[in-house]
């Protein structure tokens, strides 16, 4: 499930359905429903994470803020990787924002465009006309302080960033120079290596100190005093799990960081071919592949996405694979400042 949710972008629908059509059988013998499938890909044990105290009890019983579990380390043996879980994280949220649900109108950049100021989504809105107008602003997003940044007018912004997008991604020399910088920057391997190592000493030392403190809570310590050590051993955690994405990635680059430049001319040609020829679904495919993220700060558009060859986008609309591609031989990451342009 996993697998199909990561690798082929399934939609948990999409999940159901297939292990439905496989006849897979369910732990209580009953047909797959939707929220089965959803309970299993959120589910942090399937990655060997297991937590007490999740839950308390009042009037009703209720889930506790995550920041107050209290892992168990070394309990649930991993069917996943923890990469993997990460991921289909990632992809759930992903399927959530560009779910075309109760959508009216079509919005190519559904998904794709969010807020500089608070780091929300922006949703497609029609009033005198199509808009995209930051979540942040609604009062069930954010509570306490409202997002003060505009909205834009959907057919412009719309305009300007796939002008753009097809421009850049027909200039061969700057995307050649971008790669070069990508290759310089990934640094020496083992050097990375070395830091990989210290960081998973120092995320064994929290969880052997998260394994303490679940003794202390067993043996009646004041409950406060074990909540707040809890929070301050998660929040290293987070940390440090995130300095080793960071350097396992930069680990990867640097013993892949090989140009196949003939190939790459091949990809820049077959773009410049395809992208003037794409329907509104096409244009939407190209916009997954490229992993596009529109920035918006007021009068200011910044694009950022990934070009990765080998992963053989912008074919047919029809022909468009996975949004991950295994391989990084030829990828580099990138950003466009496009500046003022069509606030509404």
């Amino acid at each position: 499930m996993f697998e199909w949710l990561v690798s082929e972008g399934l939609s948990t629908n999409q999940i159901l359905f297939r292990l439905r059509a496989y006849n897979a059988p369910t732990k209580s013998g009953k047909i797959w429903n939707r929220r089965t499938v959803q309970s299993i890909l959120t589910n942090p044990s399937y990655a060997g994470r297991t937590y007490a105290f999740t839950t308390a009890q009042g009037k009703k019983r209720f889930t506790r803020p995550l920041e107050k579990w209290i892992e168990i380390p070394g309990v649930t043996p991993a069917i996943v990787s923890q990469e993997m879980f990460d991921e289909a994280q990632r992809q759930l949220r992903i399927n959530r924002e560009k779910s075309s649900r109760n959508c009216k109108h079509d919005y190519l950049l559904r998904g794709h465009v969010r807020c500089r100021q608070c780091g929300q989504v922006y949703t497609g809105e029609m009033t005198n006309s199509r808009t995209y107008r930051c979540a942040g602003r609604k009062k069930a997003h954010v509570p306490v302080v409202r997002c003060s940044n505009k909205g834009w007018r959907a057919d412009k912004l719309e305009a300007i960033v796939w002008d753009e997008l097809s421009a850049y991604l027909g200039n061969r020399d700057l995307i050649i120079a971008e790669l070069e910088k990508e290759k310089q920057a990934a640094g020496q391997t083992s050097a990375f290596e070395t830091e990989i190592k210290q960081v998973e000493r120092q995320l064994k030392a929290a969880e052997y100190e998260q394994h303490q403190l679940l003794q202390w809570a067993l043996k009646g310590f004041p409950e406060n005093q074990v909540e707040a050590e809890n929070r301050r051993l998660n929040k290293a955690k987070e940390t440090l799990n995130a300095q080793k994405t960071e350097l396992e990635a930069q680990l990867k680059a640097s013993q892949n960081a090989v140009i196949n430049v003939p190939n790459l001319e091949r990809f820049i040609e077959d773009m410049q071919k395809r992208l003037p020829e794409l329907d509104f679904e096409g244009k939407r495919l190209a916009l997954d592949m490229l992993d596009i993220t529109v920035w918006l700060d007021r009068e200011s558009i910044e694009v950022t996405g990934t070009i990765d060859p080998e992963s053989g986008i912008v074919r047919t609309p029809s022909s468009f694979s996975s949004p991950l591609s295994n391989s990084i031989i030829n990828w580099c990451n990138f950003i466009l400042l496009i500046g003022e342009g069509a606030r509404g």
